[in-house]
């Protein structure tokens, strides 16, 4: 369990000061205090750490109570003690999943292979994770196969979209065969990882990074076939990294990405900042509080892949007007978050985050 302890900064430097000013010093100025930084207040939620220390965890899924999670060194999953253990696809970098049923999974892969090279493979599994088989499928040109980064699951449709580099495909045979739905396979730019149905399956939304380094996501039209492009919405670089609807109000979305938070209200037709000025730091990911849908929270991740850096909770209690943090004492730590989930557990909501090397923290919502 970690232990939070509420920290007030700045008594230190207030009584330095006023001993300097009574030590010497000329009398015609007084001496000017500096102001405490920030108070970090005591947050409304405790923090348990669940293990997988040294993972990295590249997006978490649940379905029906399973909660998984997708790792640079396979899969786990959380059993019935709260405990997570390997599901299989030990030594694959794991970049996304599909869960079809509680039993049948999808999952992407890649690998070096002796050559060097990436690998890219996608797996099965009908059993839970027991056990994997590779499939022999086509995602991409003629020949070749290019990575998987998100796949979700329209189960009414039983169709599997899927995002690459520069293209949204879909499978209707269990992801042995692909089709470009937009863009294209052999595309130029960087990973789409963003991707999001609608509630009524008639929009995809699905984005990251473009050809130069600025964030682009798309809005397809299923009915239509056709998308909107939407690009430029951060300050460049950046990347788009998730899109969530409101679950009140199925014409607001919010993304997430390199750069901070942004919000529409009218389903894509204009776009507010929520969370911004924020030197270009990542958010993969947020949550928004069924019960309380003003309340909102998220955590970032300085892009640094070898040294630890703090946990970070961001929220706010009024749709973005303003922001409270908390920051987990714990220095000697990798707290940067790359993936978030809401659970039900015993009528309670639950948030899980996955870190960048530093496994899977439980967080109960108050």
């Amino acid at each position: 369990m970690v232990t939070f302890r509420r920290f007030v900064f700045g008594c230190g430097l207030s009584a330095c000061a006023v001993l300097l000013s009574a030590c010497g010093g000329s009398n015609s100025s007084p001496v000017q205090e500096p102001a405490p930084p920030p108070v970090s207040p005591a947050p409304p939620f405790t923090l348990t750490f669940q293990g997988l220390d040294g993972h990295i965890i590249n997006e978490l899924y649940q379905h029906n109570g399973i909660l998984l999670a997708a790792s640079d060194n396979g899969v786990h999953r959380q059993n019935s003690s709260g405990n997570w253990v390997a599901a299989g696809l030990t030594g694959y970098d794991v970049m996304a999943m599909s869960l079809l049923t509680e039993q049948h999974w999808l999952a992407s892969t890649v690998k070096t292979n002796q050559d060097g090279f990436p690998a890219y493979l996608l797996f099965e599994s009908f059993n839970g994770g027991s056990d994997w088989h590779e499939i022999d499928y086509q995602f991409g040109l003629a020949g070749e196969n290019e990575a998987i980064f998100a796949m979700v699951f329209d189960a009414d449709a039983q169709r599997i979209y899927a995002t690459g580099i520069d293209v949204l495909a879909s499978s209707s045979d269990m992801g042995q065969t692909w089709k470009a739905q937009h863009g294209d396979f052999g595309g130029f730019g960087q990973p789409k990882t963003a991707l999001t149905q609608s509630a009524d399956h008639q929009t995809i939304w699905y984005g990251g990074q473009g050809a130069i380094e600025n964030g682009v996501f798309y809005q397809y039209d299923v009915a239509s076939n056709e998308a909107i492009m939407h690009t430029d919405l951060f300050p460049n670089p950046s990347s788009i990294k998730a899109i969530r609807y409101a679950p009140d109000d199925p014409d607001t979305v919010y993304v997430s990405a390199e750069g901070g938070i942004i919000r529409s209200t009218d389903h894509g037709q204009s776009w507010q900042p929520v969370l911004d000025n924020v030197n270009f730091r990542f958010y993969f990911d947020l949550i928004i509080d069924p019960a309380a849908p003003q309340r909102i929270y998220t955590a970032g991740w300085a892009k640094n892949f070898t040294e630890p850096q703090p946990l970070i909770i961001e929220w706010t209690d009024d749709g973005g007007a303003s922001w409270q943090q908390y920051q987990y004492p714990e220095q000697d730590f990798f707290g940067g978050v790359r993936s978030m989930i809401l659970v039900e557990e015993n009528q309670q909501q639950v948030v899980y985050l996955g870190l960048f090397k530093g496994g899977i923290i439980r967080m109960p919502l108050p």
